[in-house]
């Protein structure tokens, strides 16, 4: 199983793992808050941070390595914690006018999840990221035009990525960084 597969398996349990991390913070909390008419916010608190930092960390852990940090993206990355927080408790104190526990929880639930949506626009791979990470791989290297594969070494022009079919003039003429000479 190559790398790339492993981390989009490992990104998919993102989500039912953050669940059970809610869940085990959650249920202790509120078993233990039911005495404490005053805190009855505390185990949605509690139980949305256990979960956001959990999900922080092992989305960071799951792509630093396919990330090239900046430190622009690295202060964006913390930057879009606070809309996420805003926005999610925005929808939460909406939905709890009509229901408290359900507008609670959905505050609480959201504000991760809107948070790695923006990292996933945040941390990819700029046009001038990926054209030097191609000139750095290789300038032999022939590439899908459709979604960067390298195609290196393949004695067919259809890409094994995506499923693109080429001809090999059109597949050559869509290389990056290639000369008008080499095209003659």
């Amino acid at each position: 199983m190559s790398r790339l597969i492993s981390r989009i398996l490992l990104a998919v349990f993102l989500l039912p793992l953050s669940a059970m991390v809610y869940l085990a913070v959650f249920v202790p909390m509120s078993v233990r808050m039911l005495w404490l008419p005053s805190g009855r916010f505390i185990p949605w608190f509690g139980a949305g941070l256990a979960a956001w930092t959990f999900m922080a960390i092992y989305w960071w852990l799951l792509w630093r390595g396919s990330i090239r940090w900046s430190r622009r993206r690295i202060g964006l990355s913390f930057g879009f914690a606070f809309p996420a927080l805003l926005v999610a408790g925005t929808i939460g104190y909406l939905l709890g006018q009509r229901e408290e526990e359900f507008g609670c929880f959905m505050g609480s639930a959201l504000a991760p999840l809107l948070w790695i949506v923006s990292t996933i626009f945040l941390w990819r791979e700029t046009a001038a990221e990926r054209k030097e990470r191609l000139h750095a791989a290789g300038h032999g290297a022939v590439v899908c035009p459709t979604c960067g594969y390298n195609l290196t070494g393949l004695t067919t022009t259809r890409c094994p990525e995506c499923g693109g079919q080429l001809t090999l003039d059109e597949l050559i003429a869509a290389q990056p960084a290639r000369e008008s000479r080499e095209l003659e």
